[in-house]
């Protein structure tokens, strides 16, 4: 079991473990903070999906306000006279002109 492989690697990393610096302990030291600032400069040219909702919903109510003024004014309106329709004589066009919704 001298020659084994898996042996002869585990040595070799013992030995660069014992040539490798010692564990700094102060690095650790305000590592939330750093990573919570980190975060907060990734964030800070990002604005939330809700934000966006909130502050589009006049534009949107006006573009719904808008159509509505506009479907309104250009709405073609029938341009039938019941009066001239219903006369002495004139029962079937009026009836005609009900059920047909003119």
């Amino acid at each position: 079991m001298e020659n084994d492989p898996t042996e002869n690697k585990l040595d070799r990393l013992f030995a660069a473990a014992r040539k490798a610096e010692p564990y700094a302990s102060g690095v650790e030291c305000g590592f939330e903070t750093r990573l919570m600032a980190r975060i907060r400069a990734k964030r800070e040219g990002q604005m939330p999906f809700l934000l966006w909702t909130w502050r589009l919903i006049p534009v949107f109510v006006s573009v719904v306000i808008f159509l509505g003024v506009w479907i309104y004014a250009f709405e073609s309106h029938p341009a039938i006279d019941l009066s001239a329709i219903i006369r002495i004589g004139n029962e079937e066009a009026t009836l005609t002109a009900f059920l047909t919704g003119e």
